[in-house]
């Protein structure tokens, strides 16, 4: 009777010490209050980190021998085992956390955070982890239809992210051997889920080839990459300047000919530093050796002066028009204007009147004389 009287002195006691726990009542007073996972969705391979935190919501404090993480599907690389927690005093939290590897196909699995407690019972919880390894997407929203050699072109990406967490580090590089960039690289920086960034880049193309856009970013702590490839053929742009002659008058003055006419941009882009000159066999001499202009708009025209010297038997001539395109690229194209014989020449003689037949000079005299009668007739009649 003595021995029993002592022992219930004890439990009374220990009941009575702060911080102890009855064995019974350590897992109604511990709860899990948290569960975050970075990054919040891995892609396969990726590594993260999963954290727990528990809360003691008792008036005592519990003491815990250890917390595990375990999983056949989620790889757990370090803090498997908390093997010595220690005790969580009344109304306090603790967080634990754990390394993992997405090992797993695509999928949600459920790791079990066990919280096992030093006098008694344990606590068993489940943490949804989703696996999905969707990559960002990248797309081309616009591009010359042809590629020119020289001329610089501008292209635009667009980056979309159609995960479900946040990506960060966006970086877009242009990669080829057969161009030049303008710009190197260009940083996006984080994309929220469904969230887009458009950027643009300036190519010179250098040779037919290919264009590669690689995009690098991060989920997490780990770095993906996604690439697009843009075949480049070189050829003749829609959009270029074209100018064209027309309107050519030609004739000789001297020992050189002089020739007047229009050059006119039948394309759909400015000319810039438009020249015109006759080129070989020709030789340009004064006062027109040459013809410039600023710039020729669309559908716009200028009127030019040229003169030049040709040998004896020459038929054609090449004329050279040459321009820039608003990048400074120089452009050339060629016409050429037939040198007539019978081409009139100002220092020709003789008592034949310029442009007037004998027959027309005949009629015009006597048109005259016959209205001269007339008024002399009226006269006489007053």
């Amino acid at each position: 009777m003595k021995r029993i009287l002592n022992c219930c002195l004890v439990l009374l006691m220990l009941a009575a010490l702060p911080g102890t726990a009855l064995a019974g009542d350590a897992a109604d007073q511990i709860s899990v209050t948290g569960v975050s996972a970075d990054p919040g969705v891995l892609m396969r391979g990726d590594t993260g980190t999963i954290e727990v935190r528990i809360l003691n919501s008792g008036l005592e404090s519990v003491p815990i021998s250890r917390a595990r993480l375990l999983s056949n599907d989620i790889t757990i690389l370090s803090g498997e085992r908390y093997s010595s927690v220690g005790t969580i005093g009344a109304g306090n939290s603790m967080t634990f956390t754990f390394s993992v590897r997405a090992d797993s196909s695509d999928g949600i699995y459920y790791p079990v955070f066990y919280l096992d407690f030093r006098d008694a019972g344990s606590l068993r919880y489940g943490i949804p982890v989703k696996v999905e390894s969707s990559p960002l997407s990248v797309s081309i929203t616009e591009r010359p239809e042809t590629f020119s050699m020289g001329k610089k072109e501008s292209i635009k990406i667009l980056v979309g992210n159609p995960r479900e967490n946040q990506i960060s580090g966006v970086v877009v590089t242009p990669v080829s051997e057969e161009a030049s960039f303008t710009q190197s690289s260009y940083f996006i920086g984080s994309l929220l889920p469904d969230a887009s960034s458009g950027v643009s880049f300036e190519v010179e193309p250098l040779t037919d080839g290919e264009l590669l856009f690689d995009v690098e970013y991060r989920n997490g702590l780990n770095w993906h990459k996604s690439s697009l490839a843009l075949p480049m053929v070189l050829g003749e742009g829609r959009k270029i300047a074209e100018p064209l002659l027309n309107n050519l008058e030609i004739r000789k003055e001297g020992d050189h000919w002089y020739l007047t006419g229009d050059v006119n941009n039948a394309g759909l882009e400015t000319a810039h530093s438009v020249v015109v000159i006759a080129d070989d066999p020709a030789e340009p001499v004064m006062p027109y050796p040459l013809y410039v202009t600023g710039a020729l708009d669309p559908d716009d025209f200028s009127s030019f002066d040229l003169t030049f010297r040709t040998e004896t038997g020459v038929e054609s001539v090449p004329l050279l028009i040459s321009f820039r395109d608003e990048d400074g690229n120089r452009f050339e194209t060629t016409d050429s204007v037939a040198l007539s014989a019978s081409s009139p020449s100002s220092s020709s003689g003789g008592d034949e009147t310029e442009g007037w037949s004998p027959l027309m000079i005949g009629l015009v005299v006597l048109l005259i004389a016959g209205v001269a009668v007339a008024i002399v007739l009226a006269w006489k009649r007053k």
